[in-house]
């Protein structure tokens, strides 16, 4: 039987497993399922169509598969999926998403006090998100990604895999993969290495994208496109590099492709 404190409250209809631990204070509503091992510390508020996969740590005041009000002051709909394994701490609220596109949010994450997660917005696995953090509506955070506190990415953008952004930084136009970026609005300042080294990136992979990076961007304030045009059409580029040009070629804003800067 899962052990849940006697001051708080889980509806009839959620389903827990059976080791899951549930602290004093919290609500559970009827449509939440928790998986196994997973331990919900004090105070604690997880409502709506919401999913925690198994060995997830919920840590005091955070809410999760909260729905936000709808244009006409009525609650919609929501549904919130979370994937095993993710540590969310103090204060942090998700947001449940359209039950068509809900919030969804992958493996093995660590989301820090006080940060926000929208509804809709997508994340990857194995992201660590500094304190304040906050990922607007129908964002997508791609695998790895880091970011400093205070970081805001904004409603829709992508944010690509194994970057990092800085404290204060405001992503406001979609963010190409294994990037290291500054600013508000920001610039691309170089290739996140010290990321790339810590995943298991060897030397070589790590030197072919910050020639790209540095080629591409050139200190001009925009991206060279006979360069872009170049390394996509070269076959024997590293492939990484080849997932950093098809990357900037599909992003949905135009303004991706004038990231302001990089240095080498």
């Amino acid at each position: 039987m899962p052990d849940i404190s006697p001051h708080s409250i889980v509806e009839p209809g959620a389903k827990l497993a059976r080791d899951v631990t549930v602290g004093p204070f919290c609500y559970i509503g009827p449509n939440v399922k928790l998986g196994a091992g997973c331990v919900i510390e004090n105070n604690v508020t997880i409502v709506g169509n919401t999913t925690l996969g198994p060995g997830c740590h919920v840590f005091p005041m955070a809410v999760i598969g909260e729905t936000q009000i709808s244009s006409d002051d009525t609650p919609a709909d929501g549904k919130c999926i979370v994937g095993g394994a993710n540590a969310i701490r103090e204060h942090v609220t998700i947001y449940a998403g359209p039950l068509k596109t809900p919030t969804r949010i992958g493996k093995s994450n660590l989301i820090m006090i006080a940060s926000q997660v929208g509804p809709g917005a997508q994340i990857g696995d194995q992201g660590i998100f500094a304190n304040c953090t906050h990922i607007a509506a129908n964002a997508v955070i791609e695998d790895y990604v880091r970011t400093s506190a205070f970081s805001f990415v904004d409603k829709g953008i992508t944010v690509g895999a194994y970057t990092f952004t800085a404290g204060y930084v405001h992503v406001d136009h979609d963010v190409p993969p294994y990037a290291m970026i500054q600013g508000s609005p920001y610039r691309i300042r170089g290739t996140n290495t010290h990321n790339l080294k810590s995943c298991g990136f060897g030397e070589d992979d790590i030197r072919a994208l910050k020639r790209a990076f540095r080629d591409l961007y050139n200190h001009t304030g925009t991206i060279q496109r006979d360069v872009l045009q170049s390394l996509a059409s070269d076959r024997k580029a590293n492939r990484y590099v080849k997932k950093l040009i098809k990357a900037i070629q599909s992003r949905r804003d135009a303004r991706a492709i004038e990231a302001r800067g990089v240095r080498s």
